[in-house]
């Protein structure tokens, strides 16, 4: 992640009694929400709410489960609204080191009956969540209906099965605790509404971790009649007649590293989000059509690069930059500035986040905005001016074609050097009634396509004004070539395949709107969020594949063996004749352990290894060549002339790698403060003896039945797999904050 260096700056001598909250995207995963949503902070002079108040509401849901916290451990953030919900939110949490382990939690408290929003919580014990598990899906799946029956109304909620978290199938570190997702939506008739949801996430210990609330009432809401919907079988033909994928970019960002990588990929029609079930029409953007949606074409902001706005922008011309571009003309509204925070995003680049406040009666509106060091451009800024300001309810918006206008007129004048990467918006606009504005959404563009998850987002307010200002440009070392796609017609045929629909009620924006049409959406390979990867031609999220990968049987390993291949760790294509007392070779065992200690995206043909080679026989064109250079930067590996691929991995040099991935090596080099119990000791490799010593008495390794370690023995996969769990749970205990997320 990017660090982050407070300079200390204050900019004026008076304290300011409401706190600052810098702008901030909070979107759930299973909803896209705008990317301007801001947290506006109130004066703690307009709340009753009291830090005490929090934690008896914190105690009445989860009666004596916080009681080793106290009321000094917890700490209450300041009463909070959003630009586009007004109700009012207040923050509680709490941080403690247990037994050397970090124990926190977060809770968001809703309105005037104090409902609970969401939190996320992180016990001091989880090595009951790791392999073995203590509960499994479908016993964790009871404990989250259990908890979801104690919120309130939620008699009619029903679980989705139709993976609304969009959950991409990755490897993930064997070291962190297995988790299940659980979304329910309410239903009506026993249909679930769209974009309605409570998700759940419960460990393999039992607890519950964390909870997601994105509801509102339908107190007045009025429904499609169910009986009148066309046969499914209809809408499927006439989607499939009419599906058309698009050739894209998509930005996977891993939280763990700070690293992005891209991949390519076949997306479904964003031009549409379902087919009316009684009438048959499109769902779109605008309402429903009849005309099939079409995706607009990529077109360049400009041409070629354009000279950027201020290069080397200083931290005084900063200031004069804020209090220009903040400016307010009333006598009765004070703009004060608090200070200048610089810091280092992921991108590597130098950012200066300007923190100010707009002071109206007794009343303080905090927020932030961001200016790129290097060019003195604006990155990121919401117009909190639009919280106070008196509004005329008779102005009627300006077009949406002079508003895209103005928008880019905007970013011409604020962020010029970063436009000619990007393109006028490709999927359509429509203006935000509840927000008074038109929220554009400019896609990067990288070898002539589109880039998912990258974009610069412009809000213009009804009047014309820049209302909010975005931009995303996350650094990507390696873009996968577009001539690795597979053809189109081939991955068209996929989609049609994958293809299913589900009924659901949605409800089209709009304040007064109460009304939820009966609409079929949808559902890609068991998602609604989906995508083809464009270099295999295979779904990025695959149906449940522990269901569908059968057990490998072994009498001693077979249970650690099966966890492997849920997991994605070993690669079997016949497990039910799999032989897993053969040798392992030293290529294939690396590849198992890297992968059972990494997010799978982290070792890929497009991450970071083409700068480097460690070993003269593998190079890039080697199919191993990333998880070599991985396990090198992951100490597993020391840089040499040769790696003996194709060589059977012998028992003590799989103990000198389990010593080396726990940072022990200096330890274990120690090798006469070592006594080794084992009947072949005297015959042991003294380098190698510190290794096997720490390996043994760590349980990672075992003596064989003959009471001898056997140090030259060769590993098999069934002796590889029982380390490797036993490794993943050494590092989950051991972590004392050192980071393990390769």
């Amino acid at each position: 992640m990017g660090r982050f260096k407070k300079l200390g700056i204050i900019l004026t001598s008076t304290a300011f009694s409401v706190g600052v909250l810098s702008p901030m995207a909070q979107a759930s995963a299973n909803v896209k929400e705008p990317q301007e949503r801001v947290a506006i902070q109130i004066a703690s002079t307009e709340t009753k709410v009291t830090k005490s108040k929090l934690i008896k509401q914190l105690n009445t849901l989860f009666p004596g489960k916080f009681n080793f916290v106290t009321e000094k451990d917890f700490s209450m953030g300041q009463g909070h609204y959003f630009n586009d919900d007004k109700t009012v939110r207040y923050d509680l949490s709490f941080h403690k080191v247990i037994n050397n382990k970090d124990v926190y939690g977060g809770f968001t408290f809703k309105g005037e009956d104090l409902e609970l929003e969401n939190f996320y919580y992180q016990p001091v014990n989880i090595a009951d969540a790791l392999y073995p598990v203590k509960y499994s899906e479908s016993e964790a799946k009871k404990i989250a209906q259990d908890f979801l029956k104690k919120l309130p109304s939620t008699a009619n909620y029903k679980l989705r099965e139709d993976n609304i978290n969009g959950n991409f199938n990755f490897s993930r570190p064997l070291s962190e605790p297995i988790t299940y997702s659980f979304s329910y939506s309410p239903t009506h008739n026993g249909v679930p509404l769209s974009n309605q949801f409570i998700d759940i996430t419960v460990l393999a210990n039992g607890e519950v971790t964390s909870m997601y609330r994105n509801t509102e009432s339908t107190s007045k809401a009025t429904f499609d009649n169910l009986d009148q919907k066309k046969k499914e079988s209809d809408i499927l033909a006439q989607v499939r007649e009419n599906v058309s994928i698009d050739l894209r970019y998509m930005i996977d960002y891993n939280y763990q590293t700070g690293e992005s990588i891209a991949k390519l990929v076949y997306t479904p029609p964003t031009s549409f989000s379902g087919v009316h079930a009684i009438n048959g029409q499109w769902q779109t953007m605008h309402g429903f059509t009849s005309q099939v949606p079409k995706t607009k074409a990529v077109e360049k902001l400009a041409s070629q690069p354009l000279e950027p706005r201020k290069k080397g922008i200083t931290l005084a011309e900063v200031e004069e930059l804020a209090k220009s571009f903040l400016k307010v003309d009333s006598d009765k509204v004070k703009l004060q500035l608090n200070s200048v925070d610089e810091r280092e995003n992921e991108n590597g680049e130098t950012i200066y986040s300007v923190n100010y406040m707009y002071e109206s009666g007794n009343r303080g509106y905090g927020s932030s905005f961001e200016v790129n060091k290097a060019t003195g451009e604006i990155i990121s800024y919401w117009d909190v001016r639009r919280e106070f300001n008196e509004k005329d309810g008779k102005v009627e918006p300006i077009s949406k074609e002079a508003a895209l206008a103005k928008a880019i007129d905007y970013l011409k004048e604020w962020a010029p050097s970063y436009i000619h990467n990007y393109s006028k918006p490709i999927e359509d606009t429509v203006y935000d009634k509840q927000g008074e504005q038109y929220n554009f959404s400019f896609p990067r563009i990288v070898n002539g396509i589109a880039v998912v998850g990258d974009e610069i987002s412009v809000g213009i307010s009804a009047d014309g004004k820049l209302s909010a200002l975005n931009v995303s440009n996350r650094k990507v070392d390696n873009w996968p070539s577009v001539n690795k796609a597979v053809p189109a017609d081939k991955a068209k045929v996929t989609f049609s395949k994958g293809l299913k629909l589900e009924l659901q009620y949605a409800k089209q924006d709009g304040e007064d709107n109460h009304h939820y049409d009966l609409v079929y959406s949808p559902v890609y390979n068991g998602s609604l969020f989906n995508s083809i990867d464009a270099t295999t031609g295979e779904w990025l999220q695959k149906v449940d594949d522990s269901k569908e990968k059968p057990a490998i049987s072994h009498p001693t390993a077979g249970g650690e063996l099966t966890y492997l291949l849920h997991q994605n760790v070993l690669e079997v294509k016949d497990p039910a004749h799999f032989n897993a007392d053969t040798a392992v070779t030293k290529g294939e065992a690396l590849k198992i352990l890297v992968k059972s200690l990494t997010y799978g995206y982290d070792y890929s043909p497009y991450g970071k290894d083409d700068d480097t080679q460690s070993f003269n026989n593998i190079d890039k064109k080697h199919p191993l060549y990333s998880i070599v250079e991985q396990a090198v930067r992951m100490g597993i590996l020391q840089p040499a002339n040769q790696f003996a691929v194709d060589t059977t991995l012998t028992r003590q040099e799989l103990a000198e790698w389990l010593v080396r991935v726990l940072n022990l090596e200096s330890a274990a080099k120690h090798s006469d403060i070592y006594k080794l119990n084992f009947a072949d000791a005297s015959s042991i490799d003294k380098a190698y003896a510190g290794y096997i010593a720490l390996a043994s008495a760590m349980g990672l390794i075992d003596a064989q039945q003959n009471k001898k370690f056997n140090a030259t023995e060769k590993v098999t996969y069934a002796d590889l797999a029982i380390s490797t769990v036993r490794l993943a749970k050494a590092i989950n205990e051991e972590n004392r904050g050192r980071n393990y997320y390769y």
